[in-house]
């Protein structure tokens, strides 16, 4: 017997309405229509969910249907992969963030790390993005009081230290710009290119700290 019939005669053995079921599992009745319709398939949390209403095992509910163990298979290789990657990416923005920070810390630094320090940059700002569509669980973040007052502490604290950082650094203006024959123009241009760069250094400093910190007890997790 297939899953979906499975369910249906479940529901049915216990005298439900799928709108009874629904309100149960807090889904719609649409979403119990698929799936007693294999038109989808429920998450594994609900899965779980539906085992307790039905009191049926989770054994007895998934034997015999391959196409929903083949659904279930896809989806734990796909969090694996994403877990891999996250791991990765969390570890290359660790190293990154302490490249820029020991690099800002170093006043004389040679030209030819100068040039270079931008693609450090690039690969920072394409990692972080990588990094946070992998994150695996952001209800971390705010799942009790002193972990939404630690996160509200770290963007304030980190974001004000990145802000006195840079915002005490004075701006140069290269040669060319200022003495452009629209100089006024061009160096009104340069210094709003600046404060938007200022602006994007301290989302991003941020946002990298907090995943390092939020982020190191999923690293940490082994399951």
């Amino acid at each position: 017997m297939q899953f979906s019939d499975k369910l249906k005669l479940a529901r049915q053995q216990h005298q439900y309405t799928q709108t009874q079921v629904a309100e149960q599992l807090h889904v719609s009745s649409k979403t119990i229509s698929s799936w007693e319709n294999a038109r989808s398939f429920p998450d594994i949390g609900t899965l779980v969910r539906i085992s307790d209403l039905y009191d049926i095992s989770l054994d007895r509910l998934l034997r015999e249907d391959q196409t929903m163990m083949d659904h279930y298979e896809a989806i734990d290789k796909h969090a694996l992969r994403d877990k891999r990657i996250f791991q990765v990416t969390y570890f290359v923005n660790l190293v990154l963030l302490l490249v820029i920070v020991i690099f800002k810390m170093v006043n004389n630094t040679p030209p030819v790390l100068n040039r270079y320090f931008g693609w450090v940059g690039l690969v920072f700002f394409i990692n972080l993005i990588v990094l946070a569509t992998h994150y695996p669980n952001y209800r971390l973040w705010i799942r009790s009081w002193p972990r939404r007052i630690l996160l509200i502490t770290l963007i304030i604290g980190i974001a004000t230290i990145i802000s006195l950082t840079f915002l005490n650094q004075p701006t140069t203006i290269p040669t060319d710009v200022s003495s452009s024959a629209y100089s006024a123009q061009a160096v009104q241009g340069y210094l709003a290119g600046a404060k938007i760069g200022i602006a994007m250094r301290i989302i991003l400093g941020t946002l990298s700290t907090i995943f390092i910190v939020f982020g190191s007890e999923d690293i940490l997790d082994k399951n």
